[in-house]
């Protein structure tokens, strides 16, 4: 009889204490992971910026705050995201990626990049037991390349409509014309303050001369 007191007493001591433990095992102490280096992205393009949980562990069910500054980029709360306190700035341009969020991992996509939002990011996850946040810095540039190339192709094909509708000695006289201006431009550069020699009445001075442009080649381009 007093094997089994004691064993009972020994239970009703034990019971409370693993119950303790209960939320302190389900709680687990977690890290947040951000990038080693800054983020690039060029204006007009979509940035992804990433962020994970270590130890890894699902974050289904926790909340994940992405701020720059004191301005809330995008909420992900109750297992959904939230846009009621999101600045106005990126309204529209958010979406969190959550195919690894049950390892731990997400990643924020920021659409139609502009150079205001440049700057450092905080990614904050908390499970109400513990939270953590990770610096990410966001780093934009000007227009990318494929908008460059985009812009080139565009001037390229007006310039082949013009050709299309100017007769080709036009265009022969224009381009003359154009090369003679820029010449004679280049020439008055080069003398700064330097005065030339009047040239004399009896002298007839040909103003395209001196550019390699003569009055006959103008004409032969009429």
């Amino acid at each position: 009889m007093e094997l089994i007191g004691l064993s009972c007493h020994l239970f009703s001591f034990l019971v409370p204490i693993l119950f303790l433990e209960i939320p302190t095992l389900a709680s687990g102490k977690f890290s947040v992971i951000g990038p080693t280096g800054p983020i690039q992205a060029s204006v007009g393009e979509v940035a992804e910026l990433p962020c994970y949980l270590s130890p890894t562990q699902s974050a289904e069910h926790m909340g994940v705050v992405w701020f720059q500054s004191t301005r809330v980029v995008h909420l992900y709360q109750d297992g959904e995201d939230q846009f009621g306190d999101q600045d106005p700035n990126y309204q529209g341009r958010t979406e969190l990626v959550r195919d690894s969020i049950s390892s731990g991992n997400v990643t924020l996509k920021i659409r139609d990049m502009r150079f205001l939002d440049e700057g450092s990011y905080k990614c904050h996850f908390e499970n109400g037991f513990n939270q953590d946040e990770a610096d990410v810095m966001l780093k934009v540039s000007g227009y990318s390349h494929k908008e460059e190339s985009d812009e080139l192709d565009w001037m390229d094909w007006v310039t082949f409509l013009i050709s299309l509708f100017l007769p080709w000695r036009m265009t022969t006289t224009l381009f003359t014309l154009f090369k003679g201006l820029c010449c004679c431009q280049n020439q008055r550069l080069l003398l700064g303050s330097e005065r030339s020699p009047k040239p004399s009445p009896q002298s007839s001075v040909d103003p395209m001369a001196g550019c390699g442009i003569t009055q006959a080649a103008l004409e032969d381009g009429l």
